[in-house]
């Protein structure tokens, strides 16, 4: 039996009264007197309480633009109703009413109503109680519920408390979540194994939000999830894209992305969540599998790395969360790390998107718009990182060989094509990078000065990265990339926020190249068009068309980029002095 909602001042500890914005109160004026007209007119009382993650933001000290309103004995869309008529009764223009179906493959057991008041987006939805057997995740049996039978059924207590609308206070029928969010704990309302038996999905959840917070899970639902019942419901109850879903929210939740993949290892998950290829499995077609999968831990330390490089420019890591990073315990070795490089010289490169504009002398391709590429670039680097530890191996689907990074993303977990695009290309990039990495440092240290060399070199390696059209801009990533693998023999010292003179070096080796890139105006050669196209170099050379011309422009390419202010016609009489190349 659950216990009585606390309330502010129940108790000896933290303040828990909830300071709304303007707008949020002006909402809550709203919804109170529309509950109480409705009470007066037709001698029913209803009760409107904000649900879950805004309570638990706004304690936190988050903003949160996701306002869920709880009904105790109304439908969402009758409510919603009742309040675009009030606003139309106060002058203001009435709303659009969206109704969202019940959709349970999608999580959505109960109809829901959306509509905007005073600028926000609301969503009104009935409390709910829930049956489950154990064939399926998605509820048996749904019905009206109290507020406590609702927070019981919710994934863990500091998502299931309320707000009360009428009497402007924060409630807590599970009796713990209060505790829980003081205490930094991730705990469920029900018993641990029951939760997550009936919807497993909530597994990941505990996760994630462990995750974004730096919680602990608590340890019976640690214990939970290391029963093989429950992660073998994981595999078999959730479908991938849901597992999917979530894995993208514990990426774009911008906090703990390191600490997400540490715990899906150590619960013995990652296995689960990025499930290996297999044959006549999953994707219908993959013929053979082969090499092995490496230590889950690369996944962790990797990604740990990435996200200390990311943050060394400030901007890199700007929209994550909308700027809104909880900052309930930071990682002191990245803290660390941070102190000794954020602002120094060597580290002012560290970017993982162009940021330059193009020659306006180069003809460039034209190229799409790029929404949100800072967050795009800094998404997929993660990624890459958490798929690192099948580097070695690869599956034959229909008598194609691609990378298990890349078969995991497709029919693992439904990703985007986008996603799956530019990880496979950052992932074949890597060693192509240390490689040209080490030729220019190399070439530094014995001061040759061939430079037009070098910038075709450079030029070569950037075209093959960034000419792929999704990866585009987004071509130092497969550098940052890079860098990180190198450093991972590291990350040891790197984790107790040592950096050595080898680490300086590496680091420092990866931002000379991208500087030089910018210095040699190479950083938009992946766009540059080719002075003589594919149909006249074969006039020119007098050959018929073929596979081969491809390679041949390679070599036009490479001539463009150690002479990047020759004109076309010059390029023209270097092909026909020089046809000896083309052969």
């Amino acid at each position: 039996m659950a216990s009585a909602p606390s309330t502010p001042g129940s108790s000896a500890g933290p303040d828990w009264t909830v300071r709304l914005t303007e707008q949020e109160a002006a909402i809550c004026d709203v919804l109170d007197t529309v509950a109480r007209q409705y009470q007066e007119k037709e001698g029913k009382k209803v009760q409107l309480r904000i649900a879950g993650g805004w309570v638990r933001d706004k304690l936190l000290g988050l903003s949160c633009h996701d306002l869920d309103i709880g009904i105790d004995t109304m439908m969402g869309y009758d409510f919603a109703v009742l309040v675009n008529d009030y606003m139309v009764s106060i002058g203001q223009q009435k709303r659009s009413i969206a109704k969202i179906a019940t959709n349970p493959e999608k999580s959505k057991h109960l109809e829901t109503a959306t509509m905007v008041v005073h600028g926000m987006p609301l969503d009104f939805v009935n409390l709910r109680s829930e049956v489950y057997d154990n064939s399926s995740r998605i509820p048996s049996e749904i019905t009206f519920g109290t507020p406590s039978e609702d927070a019981e059924r919710r994934d863990i207590t500091i998502n299931a408390l309320f707000y009360n609308i009428h009497t402007r206070s924060v409630e807590d029928f599970t009796g713990q979540g209060l505790r829980d969010l003081q205490h930094g704990l991730v705990r469920t309302p029900l018993e641990a194994f029951t939760t997550f038996e009936q919807d497993p999905l909530r597994v990941l959840r505990c996760i994630r939000f462990a995750s974004r917070f730096h919680f602990r899970i608590a340890d019976d639902a640690k214990q939970a999830i290391l029963n093989s019942d429950i992660k073998e419901a994981l595999k078999t109850k959730i479908s991938k894209e849901r597992i999917g879903a979530e894995l993208d929210k514990m990426i774009d939740d911008g906090a703990g992305r390191s600490t997400a993949i540490r715990l899906l290892h150590e619960l013995q998950l990652y296995d689960v969540v990025f499930a290996p290829p297999e044959v006549e499995g999953t994707a219908k077609g993959t013929s053979m599998v082969a090499g092995t999968m490496r230590d889950p831990e690369d996944a962790f330390r990797l990604v740990w790395i990435m996200e200390w490089l990311l943050k060394i420019n400030p901007s890199a890591h700007q929209d994550d969360n909308d700027g809104r990073v909880f900052q309930a315990e930071v990682d002191q070795g990245q803290e660390a790390l941070l102190a000794q490089t954020r602002g120094a010289p060597f580290t002012s490169h560290l970017y993982p998107v162009i940021t330059t504009a193009a020659s306006p002398h180069i003809a460039q391709i034209a190229s799409k718009d790029e929404p949100f590429p800072e967050k795009l670039g800094t998404r997929n680097l993660i990624l890459s990182g958490m798929l690192y530890p099948y580097r070695d191996m690869t599956a034959t689907v229909n008598k194609k060989v691609i990378p298990a990074g890349s078969w995991i993303l497709r029919y693992g977990l439904k990703g985007k094509n986008l996603d799956i695009d530019i990880i496979t290309k950052l992932a074949e990039s890597v060693t192509p990078v240390q490689r040209i990495i080490r030729s220019v440092a190399e070439r530094r240290a014995t001061e040759t000065k061939d430079i037009q060399d070098e910038r075709a070199d450079m030029g070569m390696v950037i075209r093959d990265i960034g000419f792929v059209a999704v990866v585009g801009k987004k071509w130092p990533c497969a550098f940052l990339l890079g860098l990180g693998v190198e450093l991972l023999p590291k990350f040891d010292a790197l984790r107790r926020g040592i950096l050595d003179d080898d680490a300086k070096t590496l680091v420092a080796e990866y931002n000379s190249f991208l500087s030089k890139a910018e210095a040699y105006h190479i950083e938009h050669c992946f766009a540059w068009k080719y002075l003589i196209d594919g149909k006249e170099l074969v006039q020119l050379l007098g050959i018929a068309p073929g596979p081969r011309v491809t390679n041949y422009l390679q070599h036009v390419m490479r001539w463009q980029l150690m002479h990047p202010e020759s004109s076309k016609e010059d390029c023209r009489q270097w092909i026909k002095d020089h046809s000896d190349v083309f052969t």
